[in-house]
C-alpha cells in the first residue's frame, strides 16, 4: 500500500475510534441546553488514555487538546479543541479536532500532520485563550 494511503487510512479510522470514544462520553449528544460552563466541563471530562494505550498513540496536550474556547456561531455555542497525534515512537500522524456543539453528536477528524494549532490556544482548565 502507498505509505500516504495507510497514514490517510489510519487518520480516518483514528478519527472514528475517537468519534466513537466521545459519543460515549456524552452520551450520545452534547446537550441542547449546554451552555459555555457545560462545554467546557464536557471537555475537561474528555480523555483518551484506553485509545492511546491500545493504539500505541501520543496525543500532545492530551486529549482533548486545547481550544480558544467556546465560540458563538450563528447556530448558537461551538467548542473547538485540538491536539497533535503521534505514533508512541513519535511519528506524526495528524492533528485530532474535536467539535462540540450543543444538540449534536460531537465530531472528530484527524488532519495531516503540519497542520497548525495556534500556540494562543489553552487547556480547558486555563479557560479561554
Amino acid at each position: 500500500m502507498d505509505p500516504e494511503l495507510g497514514l490517510e487510512a489510519r487518520r480516518l479510522y483514528l478519527s472514528a475510534a475517537l468519534a466513537m470514544h466521545v459519543t460515549r462520553s456524552v452520551k450520545g449528544r452534547v446537550a441542547v441546553n449546554s451552555d459555555t460552563g457545560d462545554l467546557l466541563a464536557l471537555a475537561r471530562d474528555l480523555n483518551a488514555e484506553r485509545i492511546e494505550r491500545a493504539h500505541s498513540l501520543s496525543f500532545e496536550p492530551p486529549y482533548p487538546g486545547v481550544t480558544a474556547g467556546v465560540k458563538t456561531t450563528s447556530g448558537g455555542l461551538r467548542l473547538l479543541l485540538a491536539c497533535h497525534v503521534s505514533e508512541r515512537d513519535g511519528k506524526p500522524i495528524g492533528v485530532a479536532f474535536t467539535s462540540l456543539i450543543p444538540g449534536r453528536p460531537p465530531q472528530v477528524s484527524v488532519a495531516p500532520p503540519g497542520t497548525p494549532i495556534s500556540e494562543e490556544w489553552r487547556s480547558p482548565e486555563e479557560g479561554p485563550a
